[in-house]
């Protein structure tokens, strides 16, 4: 069970205060009659709560109205093999799991590595997303992505990609990158720029809040409240999915080592909150996807 916090509410009529939740020092954010919906981390004046999309992760299995438990385009970084098998929901946690296994009749050039995703059923327009985390220890990835493509341009927003683990380059487990990345594919247009936010232990290590604010002007990046980066945006304007996975990247940080046998990407809740603007500037919410 999540932690609750103390909710003092006032009556301006009466002038009496009630208590509504037990004494503790962080927030459960339950949208019952006794807690309310949580506030959002940047201010409260120009942001509503959205239940349909956010997630506590509080039941015994994945919401399947609102996730997919794999990527349905895509079944992996190769050599490591996206398994539904590897996506869970327990003790209040989503977790995604990376594993040293082969996978008997596995697709060609998958071999080694599992690990897993989640995405969204529903695509998104701009508002401020955050979710609560500890990343797997392991050099298989965890990571929290936006992304839409279709035959002419590729966006994504990755609000963090981390390497847990790393034997011979010990700041690599240490490194949050948060990048951004729009492609043209009918031109030669590619933007993929990145910010490197050091934490002074591997991020493995501890549990951490990650915040994204994506509006039609900027893109901003938080660690645990803090503003980590910002950047104008000049082209992230089509909705995308939300994105929870683990990936192998050979080319960029290489392989786990032979000692690093994967490990768990634990997610305590995901929380979502659509910016109030005039009717058509609203955060746009898809169908399903099919």
């Amino acid at each position: 069970m999540k932690n609750r916090r103390l909710v003092l509410c006032m009556s301006v009529k009466t002038g009496i205060a009630c208590l509504l939740a037990s004494i503790y020092t962080s927030c459960s954010v339950k949208t019952d009659s006794a807690f309310p919906a949580p506030v959002a981390p940047i201010g409260t004046e120009h942001w509503t709560y959205n239940e349909e999309i956010s997630d506590e992760f509080e039941g015994t299995s994945l919401d399947t109205t609102k996730w997919f438990d794999h990527n349905p385009t895509w079944i992996g970084r190769q050599p490591s093999l996206f398994l539904r098998e590897n996506v869970r929901v327990e003790n209040g946690q989503l977790i995604l799991s990376g594993k040293r296994e082969q996978v008997l009749n596995a697709p060609e050039g998958y071999h080694t590595f599992t690990s897993a995703a989640v995405q969204s059923k529903k695509k998104v327009l701009y508002g401020f997303f955050e979710i609560k985390c500890r990343p797997m220890d392991s050099a298989l990835s965890s990571a929290f992505w936006l992304y839409v493509q279709d035959s002419i341009k590729q966006e994504e927003i990755d609000i963090f990609e981390i390497c847990g683990r790393h034997d011979s380059l010990p700041n690599y487990p240490k490194t949050y990158f948060a990048t951004s990345h729009y492609i043209i594919k009918t031109h030669d247009l590619q933007i993929n720029d990145h910010v490197e936010f050091m934490s002074e232990i591997p991020w493995a290590e501890r549990s951490f809040v990650a915040g994204l604010k994506w509006t039609r002007d900027e893109l901003v990046w938080y660690v645990d409240g803090k503003e980590i980066r910002r950047r104008k945006n000049d082209f992230w304007h089509s909705p995308e999915t939300i994105n929870f996975d683990s990936e192998a990247f050979p080319s960029w940080w290489g392989l786990p080592s032979d000692t690093d046998n994967g490990g768990e990407f634990q997610i305590e809740y995901f929380r979502y909150w659509s910016e109030d603007k005039p009717e058509k500037e609203h955060s746009i919410f898809m169908n399903d996807m099919k």
